[in-house]
């Protein structure tokens, strides 16, 4: 076996949903082929979809015309199958990326402790605006058709999905313009403001990995591992366990911290880590 497409599909699809893989050769393939995915141009991408775009956009034309259906109908239709070819590559995306975290084969080095000096890590305003405009303009540009052609049921459906991420920019926000912080120090990780607390004696690992949310995508990633997750996530809003069941998904561990979400780099995360836990703290290599 040499590719994506000689693996069985079973096997294949327990790959995709965070199975690691049964050997070595299996593991390599997968690695192989989620990092050809991932490291896809954009561009590229964008440039293969215009003339697909075309032919379906006549295709769909015809079919419109020839059956005469008013276009109230065609355009919530035309905005739910965007919206859901959004979803289901982001979706996709996470999957791919999962199955490299999950990998037992790529090389992996330890982290050079650091100095014992307690590390105060906020949220920066500018990375949370950073992160979450793309997903609200994925909804603002539905809803600003629908106010366009004076179609309610799109801004209406736009709106009710947008919901949930707008709700979590505020949450964000909260954080990062009073700028509350979350300490690393000799009791481990704790958050002062919702009294959220993580001793290094709950965690078992910790690993930086990379983001990849693009091809070019330098950022990375820190995941605490604990050896009792739902000790954590009890300790955590309902929604907010949620989404931190959504980072364990992705990447190993519900507590994360990423670049450009935080005003410290993870390398220096990383290392104020290996400094106070006496855990083995480990980088992609």
């Amino acid at each position: 076996m040499n590719t994506w497409r000689d693996l069985a599909p079973s096997t294949r699809k327990a790959l995709l949903q965070g199975e690691p893989a049964g050997d070595p050769d299996t593991d390599r393939i997968a690695r192989a082929y989620a990092e050809k995915r991932l490291g896809r141009s954009q561009l590229k991408i964008f440039l293969i979809g215009i003339p697909i775009g075309l032919v379906v956009g006549l295709l769909l034309g015809l079919l419109v015309a020839m059956l005469d259906l008013p276009f109230g109908i065609v355009a919530p239709v035309l905005v739910a199958v965007w919206l859901g070819y959004w979803f289901f590559e982001a979706r996709r995306k996470l999957a791919l990326v999962r199955l490299l975290n999950v990998s037992q084969g790529a090389p992996r080095v330890p982290v050079v402790p650091g100095v014992q000096e307690g590390l105060e890590i906020r949220v920066p305003t500018v990375g949370v605006l950073r992160m979450m405009l793309p997903f609200l303009g994925t909804f603002a540009i539905p809803v600003a058709a629908g106010l366009l052609l004076s179609a309610p049921a799109i801004t209406a459906a736009a709106a009710v999905l947008a919901i949930p991420v707008i709700a979590y920019f505020g949450h964000l926000l909260s954080w990062s313009i009073p700028g509350h912080p979350t300490v690393l120090d000799a009791d481990g990780v704790h958050s002062p403001k919702d009294g959220v607390r993580v001793s290094w004696e709950a965690v078992r690992e910790i690993r930086v990995v990379p983001l990849r949310a693009t091809a070019g995508d330098s950022r990375q990633v820190i995941a605490f591992m604990l050896h009792d997750d739902e000790t954590y996530l009890r300790q955590l809003p309902r929604w907010q366990a949620l989404l931190a069941k959504m980072n364990k998904k992705t990447y190993l561990s519900p507590l994360v911290f990423m670049d450009s979400m935080v005003d410290k780099s993870i390398a220096e995360i990383a290392a104020s880590a290996a400094a106070w836990s006496g855990i083995a703290v480990s980088k992609a290599g």
